[in-house]
């Protein structure tokens, strides 16, 4: 009954986006007007499922980040070698169920409109603004006793980019570094002592620094994920739903191309290719790059192609993606972008592992070759997603 109610009511505010005659006259969804590209049927089918994908997604990653919020207060309640470790692995699970998500940024999606982005994933990262260095031992947040004398959830996201933009006090690379510490091996990750939290110097407050950004994380993905629900589709948070069909496709399409191109290609590969830095590696205290990278790919793939399993494989979602909306205006350059895509797809799974080697590697070097083939290959994608814009004609499309 609940899934018929969600159902029901996708199909009136959808009904409502499309609607230019009277009720006395419904339709699912009006007739493609003469001389528009793209078929308003498959569109309406393909962005109500946007919505249902974007609910279940963020869902599943609010469930990922709740079991590791869960694991870091068994680690306070019992600090050991054991509780931390599984605390760690539960923030690796919990931040690939978040990657996927990231397929819903540049599209003018609650995540951005709220402006938790900033406060959810902001990379890079000043450690030293956190917490201890190798360099510093008395410096950051933690440290600074006289200068932050307190640590809670109203404090940490007040702190956050204040004095510079890498001076982030919460998210998932705050805690990541919380976790890992810094990484100076260059064959593993960070290996920061759980009895940081119990015998080291300030353990108190950096145990407070760790549990209260973990719940300030939850809270904001929470927040995302309320605003994707069903029953909130009365103009709250924002104006996604009450935009025009056309806007809302033409933002969809320049986010998946904005991820693969400005995100993926450009600084995730490129910048931290070109610097060979560590620094410039998106999850570098705990090496888990190329996870980050396999998921925003299965990210824009579920979107691309409406297809979505939840982890338990209880939720399972095959419709209309933002790729039938292409092919209904163009068969040829939909079977490019699909192609293109997987392409894309397998090239950045097969970037070696740790990515923290692999962009140090020689020039022209197997490894090196692997990062440039798979920029390119992006690139290529991102090109044929333009063209889709132009032949379905919504480039130009305004507010």
């Amino acid at each position: 009954m609940l899934g018929l109610l969600l159902s029901m009511k996708r199909t009136f505010l959808f009904f409502a986006l499309f609607a230019t005659t009277a009720f006395a006259d419904f339709e699912p969804f009006p007739p493609t007007p003469e001389g528009q590209p793209y078929s308003n049927e498959v569109a309406f089918q393909a962005l109500s499922n946007y919505a249902d994908l974007a609910w279940e997604m963020y869902s599943e990653a609010v469930k990922e980040v709740i079991r590791f919020n869960m694991a870091v207060y068994a680690f306070r309640k019992d600090p050991s070698s054991e509780t931390f470790e599984e605390a760690k692995r539960l923030w690796v699970q919990a931040r690939k169920s978040y990657g996927r998500t990231e397929a819903f940024r540049f599209s003018e999606t609650p995540i951005d409109e709220l402006e938790l982005e900033i406060l959810v994933n902001a990379w890079p990262i000043d450690e030293s603004y956190i917490d201890y260095t190798r360099d510093d031992p008395d410096s950051g947040i933690i440290n600074q006793i006289g200068r932050y004398s307190k640590i809670n959830s109203v404090i940490l996201p007040k702190l956050n980019e204040q004095g510079g933009e890498t001076n982030v006090s919460t998210g998932w690379h705050v805690i990541e570094f919380l976790l890992w510490g810094q990484d100076f091996n260059s064959d593993g990750p960070g290996n920061r002592p759980w009895t940081d939290y119990t015998t080291a110097k300030n353990a108190d407050r950096r145990m407070i620094f760790l549990v209260t950004a973990t719940e300030v994380l939850r809270s904001h993905l929470v927040a995302v994920t309320d605003a994707w629900s069903p029953f909130n589709y009365d103009g709250h948070p924002g104006e996604f739903f009450l935009r025009r069909p056309s806007r809302i496709i033409k933002t969809v399409m320049r986010g998946i191309s904005s991820l693969a191109a400005r995100e993926i290609a450009s600084e995730r590969l490129g910048a931290a290719q070109r610097s060979q830095s560590q620094e410039d590696e998106h999850s570098c205290f705990s090496d888990t790059t190329h996870n980050d990278l396999v998921a925003n790919m299965e990210g824009l793939e579920i979107i691309l192609f409406g297809k979505f399993v939840s982890a338990s494989g209880k939720i399972q979602i095959d419709e209309k993606g933002i790729h039938d909306i292409i092919a209904s205006a163009d068969r040829v350059t939909a079977d490019r972008i699909k192609s293109q895509f997987y392409t894309a797809k397998s090239l950045v799974e097969a970037i070696p592992v740790p990515f923290d080697q692999a962009i140090v590697a020689a020039e022209g070097s197997p490894k090196h070759k692997a990062i440039k083939d798979a920029m390119a290959a992006l690139w290529e994608f991102v090109y044929s997603m333009s063209d889709a814009e132009e032949i379905m004609q919504i480039g130009t499309i305004g507010r």
